[in-house]
């Protein structure tokens, strides 16, 4: 069933504190049915005591709040309406929530007027995709580059060697890579992706045993687009997905 308007309201959990707390509101709408139209907007309180040293030392800015409009392809239309078909909305108070509990509120309005109003019983669902749309924002904006990895796995047969990019304003994956000398360039399912930084993010890497340039050394790395190498001889499984890809 189509939808004429959604808005999703997201906050913090009350415990969590400075800088880490935030709360966004982010609404979307099909648009000419070509575009999905998305407005965003982000902050993070109660900063204002805390030393700007502080919070780049935590990955922070001085000034993290952050707000675009604009128009994302037919894709993330399609996406969103599949969600919103597939979603079914409970009643949600925020003073029932427990000071641990983030608060999460979704608005769908229907082309014949109809509103509804709570929380997705899908939420990972939502949580997931919302975070895929701010990502598209903040690519939209030139305010983050896209997701890209590269793998490389070098042996005396030869080497492997696959750089993949997450383009997330466009939800497109884009891989190429070489084997043997032979290069490859393909588009990956966007449904690959969720797997694929699922299995890396769960790994938990030892950053004192990172190298900083290139290895030249036999056996498989991983760089996820900073100064970082990483191997991966103790994650197997990482390993063998990321070399089906090639």
């Amino acid at each position: 069933m189509p939808f004429k308007n959604i808005q999703i309201r997201f906050q913090t959990a009350r415990s969590l504190p400075a800088p880490y707390a935030n709360f966004y509101t982010l609404t979307a709408r099909p648009a000419f049915k070509d575009f999905l139209q998305v407005d965003f907007s982000i902050s993070y309180p109660d900063r204002e005591d805390i030393d700007e040293d502080e919070l780049i030392a935590e990955g922070f800015s001085p000034d993290d709040d952050f707000s675009w409009s604009g128009r994302l392809p037919l894709l993330w239309q399609q996406a969103v309406t599949k969600l919103v078909d597939a979603t079914k909305l409970e009643d949600v108070s925020e003073d029932e929530l427990d000071e641990d509990d983030d608060f999460w509120e979704i608005t769908i309005e229907r082309p014949d007027g109809k509103t509804q109003k709570g929380m997705p019983e899908n939420v990972e669902d939502w949580q997931y995709l919302a975070q895929e749309l701010i990502q598209a924002t903040y690519e939209s904006a030139k305010k983050e580059l896209p997701f890209e990895l590269t793998f490389i796995d070098r042996r005396r047969e030869g080497d492997t060697e696959l750089r993949l990019t997450a383009l997330f304003a466009e939800r497109i994956v884009k891989a190429q890579s070489t084997q043997n000398k032979r290069s490859r360039s393909q588009t990956l399912p966007w449904t690959d992706l969720q797997k694929i930084m699922g299995e890396i993010y769960a790994v938990e890497f030892d950053p004192d045993e990172a190298v900083y340039q290139k290895p030249r050394q036999d056996g498989p790395w991983l760089n996820l687009g900073d100064e970082e190498w990483q191997s991966l001889r103790a994650f197997p499984a990482l390993v063998k997905l990321l070399s089906a890809l090639v």
